[in-house]
């Protein structure tokens, strides 16, 4: 009976132990958490970000670049600068570009970054993004020096030593071209100016035969200005859409009167393919329509020079002379056309009419 006491009394003491140790552990956790709460406790510093030692700090001129780009090409031009209500700035290839594909697809040209709208009487040129991109340097094609860009076009065309250039005796069939500073020592092994004469003779009438087709070309002009019947009239291209599904873009002047005759003039993109805004290359032709009634033939000739007002005042139109016959039964000419480059043909497009002047003169019949 005594054993049977002692052996409860151990086992209560060894369980009030058991409980004593249990009880000392909430106390040591509300220690540490009485202790993070205060703040004793130091979080690891904050990681310091990793710096290059490599890294150089942006030029002025290339900071500033990137902010005067036109925001369509991202280039920065030496042209004129445009910018719509918004700021933005486009370069006038690209402002004339955005216009002509839109007059094309006969939709409102937007800007490209915020869809405001845009034409050649809301959008104006920025002066001083244009003074600021001639004061910003750029590379040399040749050289590779840095100059300018009010000075790079001087530069390569007149004074940087490695600028391309052709042979002083060109005219006489050497075809040796190089660096202008290599010019001096081909010079002195050039063997066209110690040729013969004989030796030089199928050059020279190369040379001459080109001479007199652009010779006849200028006597042809002014024999025709020296005729009797010789009507001049400056005219005005207004764009109009055909009346098909998918319309198209043709330009028509009104009804002019030369030579006593009723006349018009009718023009149109890319002789008329569809979809031309999808095309890089542009062309405008033209062809001349009598409107009168005739009895007899009217022989004619006539071509196209740039106008006197308006955008097309600048074109560099080299004018090529049509002949053609009219009767009762033909009173319409082939398209023909007109001799002016993609990207003049981009910026008469853009204008809201397209001015030229027509020069007609009736040649005497036998």
């Amino acid at each position: 009976m005594a054993d049977t006491t002692n052996s409860n009394d151990l086992q209560q003491n060894s369980l009030s132990d058991t409980v004593s140790n249990t009880n000392e552990i909430p106390l040591l956790i509300g220690t540490d958490n009485s202790t993070s709460d205060s703040g004793d406790v130091e979080e690891p510093p904050a990681k310091k970000c990793k710096i290059s030692l490599t890294d150089k700090p942006r030029l002025l001129e290339d900071r500033i670049g990137s902010i005067l780009s036109c925001c369509i090409c991202l280039d920065l031009s030496i042209l004129a600068m445009f910018q719509c209500v918004n700021g933005h700035l486009m370069c006038v290839s690209c402002f004339n570009h955005l216009l002509a594909d839109c007059k094309l697809k006969d939709e409102q040209a937007t800007c490209p970054n915020c869809r405001c709208e845009i034409s050649k009487s809301n959008c104006t040129r920025n002066l001083a993004v244009e003074k600021t991109i001639s004061e910003l340097p750029i590379q040399c094609d040749y050289c590779s020096k840095i100059f300018l860009r009010s000075e790079i076009k001087i530069h390569q065309s007149q004074h940087c030593p490695d600028r391309p250039i052709i042979c002083d005796y060109s005219l006489l069939g050497c075809n040796w071209n190089g660096s202008y500073h290599n010019l001096p020592s081909h010079l002195i092994l050039c063997e066209y100016p110690n040729k013969t004469g004989l030796e030089l003779i199928n050059t020279i009438r190369a040379q001459k035969t080109k001479y007199d087709e652009e010779k006849k070309s200028l006597e042809t002009v002014v024999d025709l200005l020296s005729l009797n019947q010789i009507g001049v009239s400056d005219l005005i291209l207004k764009p109009l859409r055909t009346d098909d599904f998918v319309a198209k873009l043709y330009f028509e002047t009104s009804r002019f009167t030369a030579l006593q005759y009723q006349w018009q003039v009718r023009a149109r993109i890319n002789d008329n393919i569809p979809h031309p805004h999808t095309t890089v290359t542009r062309s405008l032709s033209y062809q001349l329509i009598l409107k009168s009634k005739v009895s007899q033939t009217i022989d004619l000739k006539f071509f196209i020079l740039k106008g006197p007002h308006g955008d097309s005042s600048t074109l560099q139109i080299q004018p090529i002379i049509y002949h053609f016959e009219f009767n009762q039964n033909n009173t319409e000419t082939e398209y023909l056309k007109l001799p002016i480059s993609s990207q003049e043909c981009n910026r008469i497009l853009s204008s809201s009419s397209i001015s030229f002047r027509l020069l007609m003169v009736q040649l005497d019949r036998p």
